[in-house]
């Protein structure tokens, strides 16, 4: 199967095409804010295989050096086929292009398919005490508040560029 597919990027003016994959995969505020950070975000990729759309990525540069995951969303038909690690995968590596020095992602703890997947790809649990000890109070407050962290969820990181 995922020699079969094609991940690209998705412009602004087509971003609308990649909506179904997100109400297929979330459900309630998760697909609320999902629709709506598909709107703003800077990075959209797609999965197409064949020329069926089953995958979508949502990513952006916070800064200069830090990154964030916003959402990786797969059909539930087309989950476990490695879709998602090649949606990640692709999106590591244009952050890592594009000057990031770290990424971060959220996931709720009874996501264990997300939680295999970032830590399969060296992600870290890491906290906002953390981030304060590295970055100092406000740097440190005001990326928490643009990853928009969810009641039950979880922050990792993953240094791409030492």
């Amino acid at each position: 199967m995922t020699s079969d597919l094609h991940i690209s990027a998705v412009s602004r003016e087509k971003r609308a095409r990649v909506e179904p994959i997100i109400d297929q995969s979330f459900n309630g505020l998760y697909r609320w804010h999902a629709r709506r950070i598909l709107r703003s975000v800077q990075w959209v990729t797609e999965a197409v295989h064949v020329d069926a759309r089953v995958g979508v990525a949502m990513f952006t540069l916070l800064g200069k050096r830090s990154a964030y995951v916003y959402y990786l969303a797969v059909v539930p038909s087309q989950r476990a086929k490695g879709i998602g690690g090649m949606l990640l995968d692709d999106a590591l590596n244009l952050l890592l292009e594009s000057g990031a020095l770290e990424v971060f992602a959220c996931v709720r703890t009874d996501n264990i398919p997300s939680l295999r997947l970032i830590q399969s790809r060296d992600f870290v649990r890491t906290g906002f005490r953390e981030l304060v000890a590295s970055k100092g109070f406000a740097p440190a407050a005001k990326l928490w508040m643009q990853m928009v962290v969810a009641p039950g969820e979880k922050v990792f990181r993953k240094v791409v560029r030492p």
